[in-house]
């Protein structure tokens, strides 16, 4: 990308950019090379203007059909508003249909042929000769003696005069950076950029492309810090921007790299740092988000389906042990939870049927999950009733409670 200082237009360089057909003082037609992806302002035709606001009234006119059928007479008002507007647009486009401006839009044209004719004249001519433009031209006498000064210039002795003895290097009459080729704001790191320009010695001898592989890149936004460090953007704040970090090593070689093996180390570090704190900062923001879904680990903990330490999957409902699945490892039991006291006491039937399978017995465990250990729950819930109201009666003296299942018939004895 090239962009001369007296202006913020930049374009691809290339044979059209800068010419007569592309001034840098000017505002470029949007048909010409390279201005529509890359160009920050320019001029539309007005065949143009023409044929897109022709298509946002086909627009327009089909989204009143539609408000029409839904009986949407407040929609169908902004609707005619903007119509309306588009319509006086179109006038103003046909207006400035005019006998300077076509006569613009054919010169431009004109131009550009002409233009891309002589590349490939040029082209062709290194082709055939690649020292052919190489070689000084031999103007002839008869040519000379047309223009007297010329004649007078090339037969004085002295030295011909200049306007200008020491012209400025092109690296300072114009900034020379590499930008995405489709256009978007996608930009080389300013690290890459030295390391070409202690190649190649001058922004001016940069190669007119390079094909490169992205290691990494950054997001970010202009700010006043960004506009002072990179002069040659030229974008307003608050533009997003890209800045690629890249593998230089087959344009370059890797004897230029080795002068620049301290910032690229410096940068990687950074570069793997940052993924860290991105990694981190992305598991706690899982964490968080997997509480809300399924609740603070600890009150799980407190009601019998995990502990405090326990961590939650990503799928709690599927994690659990099923009834036909061997249970071989110990669940850490938790704080019981304060209920109030009623007619069966701290536990009722209800939780004693949803307790956990881990509270029941090893054999229960290994049992397949039939009728036999809903019975069991409802017994065991029987026993500590009475077991409560015998402690009333008796204070000083306990009690055993065997309980023998898993037989044949599924009888018990007590």
């Amino acid at each position: 990308m090239q962009r001369p200082h007296i202006t913020t237009l930049a374009l691809p360089r290339s044979p059209t950019w800068p010419s007569d057909l592309l001034a840098p003082h000017q505002a470029p037609f949007h048909f010409l090379p390279d201005v529509f992806p890359f160009s920050k302002f320019m001029l539309a035709t007005p065949s143009y203007l023409i044929a897109d606001l022709t298509r946002d009234l086909d627009d327009l006119r089909a989204e009143r059909r539609l408000l029409e059928s839904m009986k949407d007479d407040l929609g169908i008002v902004f609707v005619d508003s903007a119509e309306a507007k588009a319509q006086a647009e179109m006038v103003n486009a046909q207006e400035m249909d005019t006998e300077g401006v076509r006569y613009a839009i054919d010169r431009a044209h004109r131009l550009l042929a002409d233009i891309q004719r002589r590349e490939a004249n040029r082209k062709e001519t290194l082709a055939k000769d690649p020292e052919a433009l190489k070689r000084p031209v031999d103007i002839p006498e008869e040519l000379l003696s047309l223009n007297p000064l010329a004649s007078q210039q090339r037969n004085s002795r002295g030295p011909k005069p200049r306007r200008n003895v020491n012209p400025p290097p092109p690296s300072s009459s114009a900034f020379y950076y590499y930008q995405s080729a489709s256009g978007s704001p996608i930009y080389l790191h300013p690290l890459d950029n030295r390391i070409l320009l202690s190649h190649f010695q001058s922004y001016a001898s940069f190669p007119d492309e390079i094909t490169v592989e992205v290691e990494a890149f950054s997001e970010g936004s202009v700010n006043e810090d960004l506009r002072k460090r990179c002069k040659y953007l030229a974008l307003p704040e608050g533009a997003d921007v890209v800045f690629i970090e890249t593998d230089l090593e087959p344009i370059v070689g890797a004897e230029a790299l080795k002068n620049f093996e301290g910032a690229l180390k410096t940068r990687r570090t950074k570069r793997k740092e940052k993924t860290r704190k991105d990694e981190r900062a992305k598991i706690r923001a899982e964490e968080k988000e997997r509480e809300k879904v399924y609740g603070n680990p600890l009150q799980w903990g407190e009601l019998g389906g995990y502990t405090p330490t326990s961590k939650i999957p990503d799928d709690w409902s599927t994690a659990r042990p099923s009834a036909d699945e061997e249970v071989t490892e110990e669940i850490t039991a938790s704080p019981p939870v304060e209920q109030s006291s009623g007619a069966w006491g701290a536990r009722s039937f209800a939780s004693a049927l949803h307790a956990s399978p881990s509270a029941r017995p090893q054999h229960q465990q290994r049992g397949r999950a039939d009728d036999r250990d809903d019975e069991w729950d409802v017994d065991l819930a029987w026993h500590e009733m009475q077991q409560r109201g015998g402690a009333k009666r008796k204070q000083g003296r306990g009690q055993k409670l065997v309980i023998l299942g898993g037989g044949p018939s599924g009888s018990r004895r007590r």
